[in-house]
C-alpha cells in the first residue's frame, strides 16, 4: 500500500514539473494577450494570432509595420483618416492601401505606414 502512494506521489510531482516546465517555455505564454475589443491601431500577425505591435492615436510620422504583422484593427475608429500602408520603408508615394479597415496582407509585403 505504502508503495503504490509513494509512486502516485512520485508520478504526481513528475507531471507538475513537466506541466510547469512546458506551459513557461510555450510562445503563447510570452506574448501580448489578444484583447476583444481592444483600443487603437492593434497590429496582429496571423498564425498564431498574437498582437505584435500598437499606436494608440495618429501621429502622422512614418513607422515601420511591427515584425510579423499580417493584419490591423483600428479599434473604435480612433485613426478616422486612415493609416496608409507602404511597400517602401519611408512612406513615399502613394499607399499600396489602408490598414486599419480590417485588412490583412501577405507577411513582409508592407514595410511602413502613416497614421493620419
Amino acid at each position: 500500500m505504502r508503495l503504490i502512494a509513494k509512486r502516485t506521489a512520485g508520478l504526481a510531482a513528475t507531471l507538475v514539473t513537466a506541466l510547469s516546465v512546458t506551459l513557461s517555455a510555450s510562445p503563447a505564454s510570452a506574448a501580448e494577450p489578444v484583447r476583444n475589443p481592444d483600443t487603437g491601431l492593434v497590429f496582429y500577425s496571423s498564425n498564431p494570432t498574437q498582437v505584435v505591435g500598437r499606436q494608440a492615436a495618429p501621429d502622422d510620422v512614418c513607422r515601420p509595420i511591427p515584425a510579423g504583422a499580417t493584419w490591423a484593427i483600428d479599434w473604435y475608429n480612433a485613426f478616422p483618416n486612415g493609416v496608409g500602408g507602404y511597400t517602401t520603408a519611408d512612406c513615399s508615394g502613394a499607399p499600396r492601401f489602408y490598414v486599419d479597415s480590417f485588412h490583412s496582407w501577405p507577411a513582409n509585403f508592407l514595410l511602413s505606414y502613416r497614421a493620419l
